[in-house]
């Protein structure tokens, strides 16, 4: 009866032992920290010696941010001593990496050993991203994706044998980092109405599909778009803007109030009339009207015409007047 009691305690002890060994005692001299931006053009080049180290972090907000792309440069007298050392990066460190710590507990997002190449790559994904950036050869990826909580990161250079000659101890090894990012962006439409217009309703496609007008920041995929802009009171605007991966655009919409246009073709020398105040000779139609209903009034010596008609807004108005000539015969 008492032996599977102890076959018990051992398997508790066991599973204990197994648990606690995840966390990692890491030591490293932090020299730099790199901020990563929402941003497809950032790379930055860090340089490492053997137990020196580079703090990885988000910079803000990073919605678009699928990976992180590690791209180790050794020379070729780096590289004839490819087994001598190893790359590790590291997650949940505490306490929080900086240049005065130079011990921490951590766990282990990665660890390999060198191959034989000037250039290895490592692909650090976050959550479950699908980034599709080609694979070369020496392309090393995560097993699990890391969290945005996991961060900050340490990526350092651990010596695996000691007697590592001093010139090689000090050579460095230069990383360049630089995010993987969805090719989408965020979009903000901010409409500028003239005074005392801010009630009137405005109709916002893009693309061709209806939007709220305007939505507060729109998600769209990275490239040129098609914006339009439709009001009864305001001119109908037509154009572009650009939206680049992972960032946010900023695109303002200056609103014009419709004008309602009046043009008049008349016989030469007739006097013109709108409204009963005369038409100077020298206006160059067409000239802006008022909504609402109107007279015109077309004058020849002795003989005139005039008509009524009603102004929408937004509409342009020609009128065409003729004299009529009558023949009589005896």
């Amino acid at each position: 009866m008492r032996a599977p009691k102890l076959v018990c305690i051992c398997i508790i002890l066991t599973a204990g032992i197994i648990a606690f060994s995840w966390a990692d005692q890491v030591r490293g001299l932090v020299v730099e920290e790199v901020q990563i931006p929402s941003d497809a053009a950032f790379e930055h080049t860090v340089a490492l010696s053997l137990e020196e180290a580079a703090v990885i972090s988000l910079e803000g907000e990073t919605p678009f941010l699928e990976g992180i792309r590690i791209e180790l440069l050794l020379s070729n007298e780096l590289k004839k001593h490819f087994d001598t050392y190893a790359l590790a990066i590291y997650k949940n460190l505490s306490p929080r990496p900086t240049e005065q710590v130079r011990f921490y507990t951590g766990d282990r997002a990665f660890f390999q050993y060198l191959p034989y190449l000037n250039r290895i790559y490592i692909l650090v994904p976050l959550s479950s991203p699908q980034i599709e950036e080609a694979l070369p050869v020496g392309t090393y990826r995560l097993e699990h994706p890391v969290q945005r909580n996991d961060f900050p990161l340490l990526l350092t250079m651990i010596p695996l044998a000691k007697g590592i000659p001093a010139t090689i101890a000090d050579k460095k090894f230069y990383f360049s980092i630089k995010p993987l990012l969805a090719r989408k962006g965020f979009v903000t439409l901010t409409l500028h109405f003239p005074d005392g217009l801010e009630g009137e309703t405005v109709s916002l496609f893009v693309d061709g599909a209806q939007i709220t007008a305007p939505a507060e920041r729109l998600e769209l995929s990275s490239g040129i778009h098609q914006l339009r802009v439709v009001s009864s009171s305001f001119k109908e605007i037509n154009t572009s803007f650009t939206v680049e991966s992972g960032k946010t655009s900023l695109v303002d919409i200056d609103l014009e109030v419709t004008i309602s246009q009046l043009s008049i073709d008349a016989p030469l020398g007739a006097e013109l009339y709108l409204d009963g105040e005369k038409i100077s000779e020298t206006v160059s139609f067409p000239i802006p009207i008022s909504e609402g209903d109107h007279l015109v009034r077309a004058k020849i010596a002795d003989h005139s015409v005039s008509k009524k008609f009603n102004v929408q807004k937004g509409k342009h108005y020609h009128l065409s007047i003729i004299f009529d000539i009558i023949i009589n015969e005896d």
